[in-house]
C-alpha cells in the first residue's frame, strides 16, 4: 500500500486550519470575544500538527513514483515551498504563544506579516502541487 497517495487528501487539513486561524483572528478583531482569540491559536497549532503527516506522505509519494524529467525541478520546488510555509506557520504560532506569555507591541504587526507570508507560501506551494498533479498548463483552460 502506497501511503503517499493520501498526501493529496491530507494536504487540505493544514490549509483549512490556517484559513480558520485567519477567520478566527478577524472575528476576534471585530468582536474582541476571547473565544475567537483562543480558536485562532487552536487552529494554528492544529495546522502545525497536521503538517507533519502531510510532509511525510508527500515524501513517500515522491519516492514511490517515477518522476518525469520535466517535473523533477517542480517537485523539488514544491518541497522547498512547503517547508518554507511550515517554517512561517511555526513562526506565526510562536509569536501567538509568546503574545500570551509576554505581550509586546511588535507582536501583532509581525504576526500579520507572517500570516500574509503564509497565505502567499500556501498559494505558491499549492500552485506547484497543481502542476505536479495536473500538468504545467493546468490553469490555462480556466483563462
Amino acid at each position: 500500500m502506497d501511503l503517499g497517495k493520501v498526501h493529496v487528501v491530507l494536504v487540505h487539513f493544514p490549509i483549512a486550519f490556517a484559513i480558520g486561524a485567519v477567520a478566527a483572528d478577524l472575528l476576534w478583531l471585530a468582536t474582541r470575544r476571547t473565544i475567537f482569540r483562543s480558536a485562532g491559536l487552536f487552529c494554528l497549532v492544529a495546522a502545525l500538527a497536521a503538517s507533519a503527516p502531510v510532509a511525510a506522505t508527500g515524501w513517500m509519494r515522491a519516492e514511490s513514483i517515477k518522476v518525469p524529467p520535466d517535473l523533477a525541478d517542480t517537485i523539488e520546488d514544491h518541497e522547498h515551498a512547503a517547508l518554507a510555509s511550515v517554517g512561517i506557520l511555526a513562526a506565526a504560532t510562536a509569536v501567538r504563544v509568546l503574545r500570551i506569555r509576554k505581550p509586546a507591541k511588535w507582536q501583532p504587526a509581525v504576526y500579520a506579516v507572517l500570516m500574509a507570508a503564509l497565505a502567499a507560501g500556501i498559494s505558491f506551494t499549492g500552485h506547484l502541487g497543481g502542476q505536479i498533479a495536473f500538468g504545467k498548463d493546468y490553469l490555462s483552460g480556466l483563462f
